[in-house]
């Protein structure tokens, strides 16, 4: 499935989240405690996190066994993992003797130990084969916390029998969430998972096919681990699903015809009616944490389902006006689709799912109002009404927010004068000729990301078609400008598809690409439903698979609809569809948009993490141990440690609006680019 140490890092995450949602449900609580105010301090004292989590914690496995940890409360709870860190080390017992992790000959760093994070939460995990002690330390007061981590070797055998401990016949929850220990094995409870683990396949079908899918490292199927099933550890482990309808599981020998299936049925509720009712309680009051969780409303006396989230509408009151929570220019919260980012100083909030689904918000510091709504027909944008159900939010005005302060702000260059302090400049274009200059910038054009139909509208659902001429891509007065313009082209991938906009898009691939270093885009964008201007890069050489495996940083992305916001983001992980992202927002001062002027879009690449800035504004930061690749899980810099290429474009509609069309007043529109820069640290 993945290797011993992905997993059990994964498992102690899914623990961890199930925990995290329970407790969300009861006292709404997200997130281990505190989090960063301040950087550099030093640890009191250090307590397990959980009694699963030290001093003594046991696995088997055949001939090794992954162990993992949440990081303990350091100063009683009132201090992050990130703050203390500087001061944290870490001892491994060799013989009779304390020895620094990093000095002991059997430990490689991201190898057979290192440190996970997830959804706010950060520990260790280690791949031993024998048992072993473990101490974590304070460098500055000796404070110690020991752990021990028993290993118990098993031989492997294989599989004659299957029994189930559980069903087979499951009822998903309404989130879609099932799942059912692992069967008793040759007939004998001390035949551990571990010990036939290589013995056996798992495969899925709907419960209208008749065709079994093997989804052992098959993304394409659309069955990902971790994300729509995985195996969990409590109880002695099992698998887990999450389901949008009615399946069989078969768990089958490899080396004989010992299997069983399983049905998990998934209860589509049949809607009479669309009102909306509060699940439980409309207060809310925010823990030590300032994190709150709410029960997303019931719709016609029953919980929503996965299909239905699209619907909702969330709005937040803003000085008496009704503010939709996405329009994070107004409203002050950034959505955070990966979880609460301990490092953003931003008002967050994102769904969490249980048995039901939710949202949560961090760190809640005052009281507020919002209200969440749907459509009276049910349908996609339909017509809300007074379908609301009103909430209070209690804010912890002690609740800690981490402090960016120790992000500092960057000089720019001047339009005419790009030298810059302890900078090099190591390519320019300044666009001052009167054509596109060929030397430094390839043109793309086509609607299409390759033959397949599937791919129309460059994978986005994009609505524009590029094209190299002068209508969409020209220069003039020293700028660039990449425009969309209305247009009816169809291609022979599938002729009966028609892209209805042109556009223009602009790289640098094959003729630029660094590893490292900082970029600069001084661009004027376009406003208006479904405008998408975006400054990005993507590898020059995909050496850890197709997307998102590589990686892709976007430097600049904006909303024309919401023209007082920009982001940057980068996306990580496994190839589509298993990629991940981490992203934030930078929101212009008042009378400030991303149309009144030009403004420059810079991103700082150093090999452990990446910075945004406008107008040398810092606003976002990720770190290496916010993202990965799956294709390197033992390079903590991958992806992001290969040269990437630029790239300019202009795209209209897609989902990163939520498939929005312009209005005809909108179009044409235009992207004007002063210059491009690109810099190394002297």
């Amino acid at each position: 499935m993945k290797s011993a140490a992905c997993r059990e890092r994964r498992l102690v995450y899914r623990r961890m989240g199930v925990l995290l949602l329970f407790i969300m449900l009861v006292s709404v609580l997200l997130g281990p405690g505190s989090t960063a105010q301040a950087a550099g301090k030093t640890i009191t004292s250090m307590e397990y996190f959980s009694s699963a989590d030290g001093p003594v914690i046991s696995k088997s496995g055949v001939g090794k066994a992954s162990f993992g940890f949440v990081m303990p409360k350091f100063n009683g709870g009132s201090a992050a993992w990130s703050e203390v860190n500087g001061d944290l080390g870490v001892n491994v017992k060799v013989g009779s003797q304390w020895v620094d992790i990093d000095q002991a000959e059997n430990f490689t760093y991201n190898q057979n130990w290192g440190h996970w994070t997830d959804a706010g939460f950060q520990g260790y995990w280690f791949t031993l084969s024998s048992t072993t002690d473990v101490q974590l330390y304070s460098k500055a007061n000796g404070i110690k916390l020991d752990y021990r981590l028993v290993f118990q070797n098993i031989n492997e055998t294989t599989i004659t029998a299957m029994s189930p401990t559980q069903g087979p016949d499951i009822i998903a929850s309404s989130t879609g969430g099932a799942g059912f220990t692992y069967p008793t094995f040759n007939n004998n409870p001390s035949v551990t998972y571990e010990a036939v683990a290589q013995d056996l396949k798992v495969y899925v079908k709907p419960v209208q096919s008749s065709t079994w899918i093997d989804i052992d490292n098959n993304a394409s199927s659309g069955w990902i681990y971790d994300q729509n099933f995985g195996q969990f550890s409590e109880g002695g482990g099992g698998y887990w699903f999450n389901v949008t309808e009615s399946i069989h599981v078969k768990l089958q020998s490899k080396t004989s015809d010992a299997n069983i299936i399983y049905t998990i049925t998934f209860n589509e509720p049949v809607r009479n009616s669309f009102v909306v009712t509060p699940y439980e309680g409309t207060t809310f009051t925010a823990d030590g944490s300032g994190s709150i969780g709410i029960p997303l409303p019931k719709i016609g006396g029953s919980a929503p389902i996965a299909k239905e989230l699209q619907n909702f509408v969330y709005q937040i009151n803003i000085n008496g006006q009704w503010v939709d929570l996405s329009n994070s220019g107004q409203s002050k919260f950034t959505y955070s689709g990966n979880g609460y980012n301990p490092i953003s100083d931003a008002n967050q909030w994102g769904y969490w799912a249980d048995h039901i689904y939710g949202l949560w918000f961090r760190p809640i510091q005052e009281n507020m109002q919002i209200r969440i709504g749907y459509p009276l027909n049910g349908q996609p944008g339909g017509n809300v009404g007074s379908n609301y159900v009103n909430y209070t939010l209690i804010g912890n005005p002690d609740a800690p927010r981490p402090d960016g302060s120790d992000q500092e702000d960057i000089s720019i260059g001047t339009p005419n004068n790009p030298v810059i302090e302890g900078m090099n400049l190591i390519w320019q274009d300044e666009f001052s000729g009167s054509s596109l200059d060929t030397s430094k910038w390839n043109i793309e054009t086509g609607y299409y990301l390759n033959d397949d139909p599937g791919t129309w509208g460059w994978g986005n659902a994009e609505m524009q078609h590029y094209t190299t001429s002068p209508q969409n891509i020209f220069v003039q007065d020293g700028k660039l400008n990449i425009r969309a313009t209305h247009s009816n082209q169809s291609f022979p991938q599938d002729p009966n598809r028609f892209a209805k906009y042109a556009s223009g898009k602009v790289n640098t691939k094959d003729k630029l690409s660094l590893k490292y270093g900082r970029v600069d885009f001084r661009a004027k964008l376009p406003t208006g439903d479904g405008i998408w201007p975006a400054l990005w890069m993507l590898p020059q050489d995909s050496v850890y698979g197709t997307w998102a495996a590589s990686g892709e940083i976007d430097v600049m992305e904006a909303r024309g609809r919401l023209p007082g916001t920009t982001s940057g983001t980068i996306h990580f992980g496994g190839q589509w569809p298993a990629n991940q992202y981490a992203g934030g927002e930078y929101h212009f001062p008042a009378g400030q948009t991303i149309a009144n002027d030009y403004h420059v879009y810079s991103v700082v690449w150093e090999p452990d993490n990446i910075k945004w800035y406008v107008d040398g504004k810092f606003f976002y930061k990720v770190t290496n141990q916010q993202w990965s690749s799956a294709t390197a899980p033992n390079n903590p810099n991958a992806p992001f440690d290969e040269p990437f290429y630029l790239i300019m474009n202009l795209a209209i509609g897609g989902n990163f609006d939520g498939g929005r069309i312009p209005d005809a007043s909108d179009i044409p529109a235009t992207m004007q680019v002063d210059y491009v820069r690109v810099y190394k640290q002297q």
